[in-house]
């Protein structure tokens, strides 16, 4: 016979966002359960290069990332603040100083505005030709995924939420277009009427049963890793973004480094040269979770590519095994944030669109809060709607 449970509020999904959403509904004095299909972390946001920055052209994502970055530096030995600096060529130049400007002035972040020699100052073995700006973060920086997410998690359970592993919310159950309930992927019944969708990659097929067409696909990603013993924090102390070449790396301890690369989004800036190699290299996956998260050599050398002409001490590094991860994208590369036509009381979380990790904890957060019913004005520009 099937278990039955009731709760409040269900948060179905244990990556940083459904943590957040956890973390903060267990301060709300309410009977809350928390459904992952297998550990904190084990999707998309263990796989996350987990740098943290608050430099987005869109003010809703950095307003997000702002709280976020503040959430996870309450997290003991989750963050480092290494820094953060994000580079451009004089195209995009006049855009991020305006950028930079919004965020400093209008929202109050730490963030400063260099010329290419000022961040050569930062980086003095990087090659900084062709670079007239860069937005410069020293608050900022990157974050363990699996221990910020885990912390957030036990955080949680400590002030009483209910966590079950192992299974995964599969039929969400309404009554008159109003929530009532889930039944989970062993049969178990939860009854509840307001149920938090954290579930990123494994959202469309789950909402395509109550025929709710997300727009959203899944895209693979993967990291180089780069084998620096020893060094890692001396040839790259800072998370570096390259907007010149889409290219992102940080240090992952004393002794290696992430290096990586994007399509797009973030500051609205698109790289039509790299987008069609992104595109072969990046391609779609049809199911959810079903990724090999090997990379071959071909890959790890093209996605070095892209910072060996600004470091040749890092390309002269050996190459570790890296690694493959999955991103749920939007078409735009905006989150997608919102109640369910037709199950009032069910609210999702995906789209993240690479961005999804230092988001997390604040996007758990506010979307918590609607589900409580305080709707913040800053998640209307995740609305479904806008893809009617």
């Amino acid at each position: 016979m099937s278990e039955r449970y009731s709760c409040d509020v269900l948060v179905a999904g244990a990556g940083i966002a459904g943590a957040g959403a956890a973390y903060y509904l267990s301060n709300q004095n309410l009977n809350v359960i928390q459904v992952e299909s297998d550990h904190p972390a084990s999707g998309p946001t263990g796989s996350s290069s987990a740098v943290c920055h608050a430099f987005y052209g869109d003010p809703e994502l950095s307003l997000l990332a702002k709280r976020g970055i503040e959430i996870l530096k309450d997290l003991p030995g989750a963050f480092h603040q290494s820094g953060c600096l994000w580079v451009c060529g004089p195209e995009h130049e006049p855009a991020n100083r305006e950028i930079v400007k919004r965020i400093r002035d209008d929202e109050g972040s730490r963030i400063e505005g260099l010329t290419g020699e000022q961040a050569q100052a930062i980086l003095p073995h990087f090659n900084m030709e062709g670079i007239t700006f860069a937005a410069w973060e020293d608050e900022s920086g990157h974050c363990d995924p699996y221990g910020a997410t885990n912390e957030l998690v036990n955080r949680a359970r400590a002030n009483g939420v209910k966590f079950m592993g192992g299974r995964s919310v599969t039929e969400i159950q309404v009554t008159n277009g109003n929530t009532t309930g889930v039944t989970l992927s062993d049969g178990t019944v939860i009854s509840t009427g307001r149920v938090i969708l954290a579930t990123g990659v494994w959202s469309k097929a789950l909402l395509a049963k109550r025929g709710v067409s997300l727009p959203t696909f899944i895209e693979r990603h993967f990291m180089a890793v780069m084998d620096a013993p020893g060094v890692a924090r001396k040839l790259l102390p800072h998370c570096w973004v390259d907007e010149t070449t889409n290219c992102y790396a940080r240090p992952e301890g004393e002794n290696t480094i992430l290096v990586g690369t994007w399509g797009g989004g973030g500051t609205g800036v698109e790289n039509d040269a790299l987008k069609e190699a992104h595109a072969r290299m990046n391609y779609r996956l049809e199911v959810a979770g079903q990724l090999d998260r090997t990379i071959t050599q071909e890959e790890s050398v093209w996605a070095i590519e892209h910072i060996m002409s600004r470091s040749p001490e890092i390309a002269e590094l050996g190459i570790r095994p890296g690694y493959a991860c999955q991103y749920d994208m939007s078409p735009d590369h905006l989150p997608i944030v919102d109640e369910i036509p037709g199950a009032k009381g069910t609210f999702v979380i995906t789209g993240s669109s690479g961005h999804g990790f230092k988001l997390g904890p604040a996007m758990g957060e506010v979307v918590a809060q609607w589900a409580l019913g305080q709707r913040q004005e800053l998640l209307r520009k995740f609305s479904l709607h806008r893809f009617a």
